[in-house]
């Protein structure tokens, strides 16, 4: 990365619930930026929080979160203040849920598996008032499967897991019997539940069963 900082924003609101990327977001933002204060907050919530009484230049956002999805969030902060900038870094590399992101709200999306610089042009991109999609992420909202279908891609874990919540288990009893953890399994439901855009998890198994996916 150039040694060099550029002018860049002055305050940025991290929402990840990973230490590990947070760390690694923090310093990517402080080596690349002067004078640049980052704020973070584990869940969105918190995040939602912090608007209140902050001036954020922008939000770097997972989507995945503990609470409520980044695209949730986005369209909370959106109505609230529709100039923010947001842009999301996260590892959901999934067609439906990097439209429905934009369609929240987003103002850029790029991967936690691009590199450093690929990350640094989407603050930058976001904060001159452009739409940013990172490297990678053109090529997943093209690739529309031949039958021009929008259904959602599941993996076979996902369908483990939709099964067993349609048969009434809790996030416990289905971590126990995969052998998974319960925050895994609280992960994967949330996902579900951007996949497939449902309100919740009953609607979410009638759309699975409706589907012919369960």
């Amino acid at each position: 990365m150039n040694s060099v900082k550029e002018s860049g924003p002055e305050k940025v609101l991290i929402i990840e619930d990973h230490p590990i990327v947070t760390e690694s977001l923090f310093r990517l933002v402080s080596e690349s930026f002067e004078n640049v204060t980052c704020i973070h907050a584990s869940t969105g919530t918190k995040g939602l929080a912090y608007l209140n009484s902050n001036h954020f230049d922008i939000v770097l956002l997972d989507i995945n979160l503990p609470d409520i999805s980044g695209i949730d969030f986005c369209l909370q902060a959106k109505a609230r203040l529709p100039e923010l900038k947001i842009l999301a870094v996260t590892s959901l590399a999934q067609r439906h849920i990097i439209e429905k992101s934009f369609e929240s709200g987003m103002d850029g999306f790029v991967l936690k598996t691009s590199d450093i610089n690929d990350i640094k042009k989407g603050i930058e991109e976001v904060l001159a008032g452009n739409k940013y999609i990172g490297k990678g992420v053109q090529e997943l909202i093209s690739n529309r499967p031949s039958n021009g279908s929008s259904e959602p891609v599941i993996t076979r874990r996902e369908v483990e897991i939709l099964k067993l919540i349609a048969d009434g288990l809790t996030n416990q009893e289905i971590g126990e019997k995969l052998f998974i953890s319960t925050s895994t399994v609280d992960s994967h439901r949330k996902n579900l539940l951007i996949k497939f855009d449902a309100k919740n998890t009953a609607a979410l198994v009638k759309m699975a069963m409706d589907r012919g996916v369960i």
